[in-house]
């Protein structure tokens, strides 16, 4: 099989894959999700809107969405449940690959993988956007930033614990959508290529199982507040987690955790490629599914 590298080839390939998956039945999770982070997140932020009489910024319910604990493990387990047969092994995959070659189809999943990434969290900020009934600005809202001053006694509650000052205080809200946005995918990356290594060595449920357990494991020890959080994918996708609530001080720089997923992304990309090299697409179907 040719190791020529061809965009067409890889472009086509990762197509058919995003429409696969797209069109795939299971998709109806993510509605689900959507119900839930409406009454999770959104309706109770809506209560506090009308509350204190103001509208939220429409970003808002989705920075919130990810920087709670609870959807922080939510959210990657439903992402791992829609690409759970990823890299997908069956149907006209040889014929793929005796078309474009092994290293034009890989690259091709890897791009549909980037691609069902985006389309997710695409999909999960405009279904907050809407359903926040919010205006679209660059400043926090006064709901989200002077509600505490205006119910002092409802400061420690759960809604005002979804954006708690260490964000509001020291990151613009253009910036803190972008770090969420990016430090999200590149979570959801990283456990899209753990299913994937261990897929090609024909280990799919141990995939599936390592990717729950450490997202699991890493929102247990985010809940303790213990230094170990920060070896794990959940405190590095979190923003809030990385800075104090007054002081203009990171306890955890965030470049840390661009740093932490880019050499883990790199180690099992390397990985990857290395496995490639020896797979034998023959008994794949059998064996990989």
């Amino acid at each position: 099989m040719a190791n020529k590298i061809r965009f067409r080839a890889i472009r086509s390939v990762a197509v058919t894959e995003w429409v696969k998956w797209i069109t795939n039945p299971r998709i109806v999770v993510l509605g689900i999700l959507m119900v839930f982070v409406r009454s999770f997140c959104v309706q109770p932020m809506l209560t506090h809107a009308e509350k204190y009489g103001g509208p939220l910024n429409a970003a808002e319910p989705f920075l919130a969405v990810c920087n709670s604990g609870m959807l922080t493990l939510l959210i990657p387990i439903v992402y791992i449940l829609l690409i759970c047969d990823f890299p997908l092994m069956g149907g006209n995959t040889l014929f793929f690959i005796h078309r474009t070659g092994k290293l034009n189809w890989f690259l091709g999943q890897l791009l549909f993988i980037a691609g069902s990434i985006v389309t997710f969290l695409l999909v999960l900020f405009a279904g907050c956007a809407l359903m926040s009934r919010g205006i679209f600005g660059t400043a926090w809202s006064d709901t989200v930033t002077k509600y505490n001053a205006a119910f002092p006694d409802e400061a420690k509650g759960f809604v005002s614990r979804l954006l708690p000052p260490n964000l509001y205080n020291q990151l613009t809200l253009p910036e803190a959508l972008l770090k969420a946005f990016l430090l999200m995918a590149l979570n959801l990356l990283l456990l899209a290529l753990i299913l994937c290594t261990m897929k090609m060595l024909y280990l799919r449920a141990a995939g599936l199982f390592s990717a729950l357990a450490l997202t699991a494991a890493g929102i247990a020890v985010c809940s303790l507040k213990n230094a170990a959080m920060w070896l794990f994918p959940a405190a590095n996708t979190m923003i809030w987690l990385h800075y104090q609530e007054i002081l203009k001080k990171q306890i955890v720089p965030v470049a840390y955790s661009y740093l932490y997923f880019a050499v883990l992304i790199a180690a099992l990309l390397t990985a990857d490629f290395l496995i490639l090299r020896r797979l034998q697409f023959i008994n794949i179907e059998q064996e990989g599914t």
